[in-house]
């Protein structure tokens, strides 16, 4: 390149911007001794926060303010910046993130005879002044530019009013602002191979990278922070001669690995550290919309050229290894199942040098376009989990870390069932050691059937209100989840708007969120486009939120957007399980706690709550409708700025489903208007749920006892009756009634004594209600089968030494049936399976549970119930079968023994924990 040649486009660049006027003084005029200079986003945030201390054009230029709006950040133009600093006190630079403009200005202005002071990312001591970590908020930027005013001499009462209100209005928002405890965080789609591959063995690290498996970070502890594209590993090659750490994995998508990760693998080589690199071909540039890798790359094609770098060793692990049997691999590449990703993980990382596992499964999300399409196959085969078998173990979940696999809250305890709408047919979720999974060939999935014709009902609905405009922006907020058509909602108001004739913006929150993660829409509609604020809404600046999520209204990014005066919020109550459940079988989200920090913030007249999943499903056929139909609600209310024409004619232009757009609109407009007559035409096809904490004693008791007679006897069930009326005299003697301590006992003792055993397990499925519940879930069922590992038959695995699952066909539920008729042999002598570990384990916790239980009533005081309670509910840890029951059964001892210590010394549940010296680190 010539010298001169960059210089020379610089200056041809500044004077096409000269021409063009890219860079002009946008509010304020000559004379002014105070400038902002500013660009992009945080023009608006300026132009806002300018509008809090009350200057506009005429204000700014009677106190001597003037704003430079820079139109192109770089090269900066010397002429205008030059000519805006002239006779200026200070220049303000106000930018989003890093000091862009404000570095080169300063550069420019740096050897000027009269220069003026810059402030911007350090105020005039140096102090931080303008945050570059956070995003830009106006409320907090108009304090700073209040500041800034007030010590350049330009102050006068009114701006000293309008600093102190800002400052204070501010305080009373943040005030209320506290991280929830539930978040809703990006998770890997069902049946993505991530949800396999990013695994590691125990005792081992991994790092992370660039594409979707970044999310490792979140879901398995261990990941640690990746580097750059191209960068995959070398934080591990610059540290692993000082550190005592042998071994590190490094996760590489096949995407990454064409576009420069090949340059990581070749270091790692040439440095001789000991790292695997795990390179992911899944067929597709998952994380951005699954468009198709940037190159010729192939399996073999990937493993040619790593050996050729000089990789040590190379495995290939597939979900289907037979389709690579035959192919052009590098002579010495083994081939295996993923179901031994941990052995061979294992293998590479006790092999010295740059080993690479080169994993094979094509991406969940393409998988489902492409049957779309028809060019994937798709298996006629699904699986189902048969609730009163599940012991809600989670190991399912563990297992497959598949958010398709979600908690089923019923009567009888927490369970598990598989979301079909959700499910991309991965079945590793059938490797959890439970025998409750059927295999189902042949059958689809019923969608519920909706409400035919029911345009009577909506005859007599009176057209919605619309919400003002006023002279500011209408902030609406849109929270939820990944996936749902959040997106969608935006792009379509911001349409109506436009229909009508108003102003609209809308900004995205979206990236990795869009996988099951929080996804938030700020839309803002104004009658002239002038009165937009910044892009993003910032504190106290929503009007309206359609909380499709509550998770995700809580969390920070929506729930600071919340004004205590002016913000609406119609929220759906049905909040969908956090992608927690894939590694805590017990997490949930307390819906109530969401309501009521709710309640906390906002006025009573401006919420409502729907369950517009339950209904949009029930109504529509489809929870896809639940959105439209929360829009619709809102729009009935009058809290929308655009009319119904409007959003159905937007409805028409954005061309998907627009029927059933349209109804689910109507649904939910006729929900605002008359909940009584939605939700008697939804009927009993509202899905709900019933915990165990929420039936009744005395019916809790009769249900199981009951259950008791048909598992075993009444014999059994009058052993259970006795200990609980035991239970329930004393807390009634201790306290004056039967609460919490009772009801524990009542259903963790029955569920001791109803032990999963190959009898249980055979009545159960051998019940006609097994049959009704699979012909209400599926359509056209051709063929089932059962996945199960009976102890007498089982093959164990050769690594873990746990029995194996295998498949049983449809002659299986005849010999359940001859099975279940044996089970009054139970615990006898007679019992062929009576005598293993498994089993006299199960009857021992039955004795333990029921003296441990009594040896509490004698010294059981007010005080001391909630601690009886908490021993009393451990027996719902007992969970699963086999291996799992087993490692449940010694956590629960080793809790049980702690809270007996903690009983004979007279503890109570409620007490504080004893204080901590606190000591002084020098």
């Amino acid at each position: 390149m010539a010298a001169g040649t960059v210089c020379d486009k610089e200056d041809v660049v500044c004077d096409r911007r000269v021409e063009h006027g890219l860079d002009r003084v946008a509010l304020g005029g000559p004379g002014a001794r105070f400038g902002i200079v500013t660009a992009g986003k945080a023009w608006h945030d300026v132009r806002q926060a300018l509008r809090t201390l009350g200057i506009d054009d005429e204000r700014a230029r009677a106190l001597g303010v003037a704003v430079y709006k820079v139109g192109m950040l770089w090269p900066l133009e010397p002429e205008g910046i030059g000519a805006f600093a002239d006779g200026k006190q200070e220049l303000c630079f106000v930018e989003e993130k890093a000091a862009f403009v404000e570095s080169q200005a300063a550069a420019l202005l740096y050897n000027r005879a009269e220069r003026p002071r810059i402030t911007g990312k350090s105020d005039d001591t140096g102090a931080p002044m303008i945050p570059a970590d956070v995003a830009l908020e106006s409320l907090e930027l108009a304090q700073i530019l209040a500041e800034r005013l007030k010590a350049n001499g330009l102050w006068d009462e009114d701006l000293a009013v309008r600093a102190d209100a800002a400052r204070s209005w501010r305080s009373t928002l943040l005030e209320v602002i506290a991280p929830v405890e539930a978040t809703r965080l990006p998770y890997f789609c069902s049946g993505c191979p991530h949800n396999t591959s990013t695994r590691f063995p125990e005792g081992s690290k991994a790092i992370s990278g660039i594409g979707c498996h970044g999310m490792a970070m979140w879901a398995r502890p261990g990941t640690l922070l990746g580097t750059q594209m191209g960068g995959e590993g070398m934080t591990w090659v610059g540290m692993h001669g000082y550190t005592s750490r042998k071994h590190v994995f490094q996760n590489l998508g096949d995407g990454t690995y064409f576009h420069s990760g090949l340059l990581a693998i070749r270091a790692a080589v040439a440095s001789g550290a000991n790292i695997t690199y795990k390179i992911l071909y899944n067929d597709a540039v998952a994380m951005t919309g699954g468009q198709p890798v940037d190159g010729p790359i192939t399996v073999p094609g990937i493993a040619r050229q790593v050996l050729d770098e000089g990789v040590r060793k190379l495995v290939l692990v597939s979900d289907d290894p037979d389709k690579h049997r035959g192919a052009d691999l590098p002579a010495g590449v083994r081939i295996e199942h993923r179901d031994r990703l941990d052995a061979v993980q294992r293998e590479l990382r006790d092999t010295p040098g740059c080993t690479v596992l080169l994993y094979e499964q094509t991406c969940a999300a393409e998988k489902r376009r492409r049957r779309k399409r028809g060019e994937f196959p798709d298996p006629d085969k699904r699986m189902f989990i048969y609730d009163p078998v599940c012991e809600g173990c989670g190991d399912c979940s563990v297992q497959s870390t598949c958010v398709s696999v979600e908690p089923l809250e019923t009567p009888l305890g927490r369970k598990r069932r598989i979301n079909q709408s959700s499910c991309n047919k991965d079945y590793s979720c059938v490797k959890g050691f439970c025998p409750s999974f059927v295999t189902v060939l042949g059958g689809k999935p019923r969608k519920a059937a909706g409400v035919a014709d029911p345009e009577h009902l909506f005859a007599g609905l009176p057209e919605p209100q619309t919400a003002a405009l006023g002279d500011g922006a209408y902030g609406i907020m849109i929270p939820g989840i990944g996936g749902t058509g959040v997106i969608t909602v935006g792009a379509v108001l911001a349409m109506a708007a436009h229909l009508e004739g108003h102003a609209a913006s809308a900004y995205d929150m979206t990236g990795l969120s869009q996988k099951n993660g929080a996804v938030y829409s700020h839309l803002q509609v104004a009658g002239d486009p002038s009165a937009l604020r910044g892009n993003r809404l910032g504190l106290g600046e929503a009007d309206l939120v359609l909380g499709f999520d509550l998770v995700a209204a809580l969390n920070d990014e929506c729930f600071r957007t919340f004004d205590p005066a002016r913000t609406r919020l119609i929220g759906n109550e049905r909040v969908q399980p956090t992608a927690a459940i894939t590694s805590d079988p017990d997490a949930r989200v307390d819906t109530s706690l969401l309501l009521r920090r709710v309640a906390r913030k906002l006025r009573a007249e401006h919420i409502r709550q729907v369950d517009g999943t339950g209904l949009a499903t029930a109504l529509c056929g489809d929870s896809i409708a639940t959105n439209m139909f929360i829009v619709g609600a809102a729009l009935q209310l009058g809290w929308l700025p655009v009319s119904l024409a409007a959003v159905e004619r937007a409805i028409e232009l954005n061309n998907v489903q627009v029927p059933f757009n349209k109804r689910a609109l109507a649904w939910g407009r006729l929900w605002a208007h008359d909940p009584l007559a939605v939700e008697k035409a939804a009927g009993g096809n509202v899905a709900g749920s019933t915990a165990v904490a929420d039936i009744d004693l005395d019916a809790l008791i009769a249900q199981r006892e009951s259950m008791l007679t048909d598992y075993q006897s009444a014999r059994l069930a009058k052993r259970y009756r006795k200990l609980v009326d035991d239970v329930r005299d004393a807390e009634i003697a201790a306290s004056g009634e039967a609460g919490a301590f009772t009801h524990a006992v009542a259903h963790g003792f029955a569920r001791l004594m109803a032990y999963k055993d190959e009898y249980e397990v055979a009545r159960l499925y051998s019940d006609p209600a097994f049959r009704k519940r699979l012909e209400a879930e599926f359509d056209d069922i051709r063929e089932i089968r059962f996945n199960m590992a009976p102890p007498m038959f089982a093959k164990r695995d050769a690594e873990t030494g746990h029995l194996v699952k295998r498949e049983f066909g449809p002659w299986m539920l005849r010999a359940m049936g001859v099975l279940a008729g044996f089970r009054r042999l139970r615990g006898t002598a007679l019992d062929p399976f009576g005598r293993t570990e498994e089993r006299r384990m199960e009857r021992a916790l039955i004795d333990e549970y029921e003296q441990r239980i009594r040896d509490l009533l004698p010294g059981l005081e007010a005080a001391r119930i909630g601690l009886a309670t908490e021993i009393a509910s451990l027996a719902d840890q007992v969970r699963g079968f086999g291996h799992v029951k087993e490692r449940q059964v010694g956590q629960t001892r080793a809790r049980w023994q702690a809270l007996a210590e903690r009983w004979a010394h007279g503890e109570a549940a409620d007490e504080p924990p004893p204080a901590r010296e606190l000591r002084r680190v020098a």
